[in-house]
């Protein structure tokens, strides 16, 4: 949270109990510095549901740290359920050679998982699976890089094959580019449902033709 938005979540505990808030204007701008600076990796919003969540069970004045503990209990749920793991597949735009890139984003992954921007990745949606032990040996052996690679440059291909097989149907093409955040689309399907069942059904269509053509 900034602290420009501290006053609003105060006057909200507020309703819920008077005795969080001071009489004395200057208690409560000090107050307001101190939950500004133990909620400032907290989201505006999750703190707001918070204040209720806590009221729901406890008859005690809300402190700053019993938000900051929910949501930190939320993020190690989020990170326990991610597997931590780069995968190109995800990310078709970087240039396999681009270490600096796959680094920012890695952490920008991360940081959106955390956040609950984006779904955590778990070991058993990442095809084909590497276990950390393959991972070591693919270190030692010089492999790693090579198979990061490889695998961009698979997922580049498959992106422009389903690019290509959707826009042969204006109907789905639009469909498509309609989605939220799917005006660039690169072709990644993703874990985006409504995505792939519109890829689906160009493959279907394709797959027909090709029948009807034989």
């Amino acid at each position: 949270m900034t602290p420009d938005q501290i006053p609003q979540l105060l006057k909200q505990v507020s309703y819920a109990d008077p005795r969080v808030l001071p009489d004395d204007p200057k208690e409560v701008a000090a107050l307001a510095a101190l939950w500004a600076a133990v909620l400032t990796d907290v989201p505006a919003e999750f703190a707001m549901q918070a204040v209720g969540a806590h009221y729901a069970k406890s008859p005690f004045p809300i402190k700053p740290s019993d938000i900051s503990t929910r949501w930190q209990a939320v993020v190690s749920d989020r990170m326990g359920r991610h597997t931590g793991t780069f995968e190109p597949n995800q990310h078709p735009g970087l240039d396999p050679d681009d270490i600096k890139g796959y680094q920012q984003a890695l952490r920008a992954e991360r940081d959106a998982v955390r956040t609950g921007q984006r779904a955590p990745t778990p070991s058993r949606a990442i095809a084909p699976p590497l276990s950390q032990d393959d991972v070591r040996a693919m270190r030692q052996q010089g492999d790693l890089l090579r198979h990061i690679k490889d695998a961009s440059r698979e997922a580049r291909a498959d992106n422009a094959r389903r690019r290509k097989l959707v826009a042969q149907y204006p109907d789905l093409n639009e469909q498509m580019h309609d989605l939220p955040g799917h005006k660039q689309w690169s072709g990644s399907v993703g874990g985006n449902k409504r995505t792939a069942a519109i890829v689906d059904e160009a493959e279907q269509r394709a797959a027909g033709e090709q029948q009807a053509a034989a």
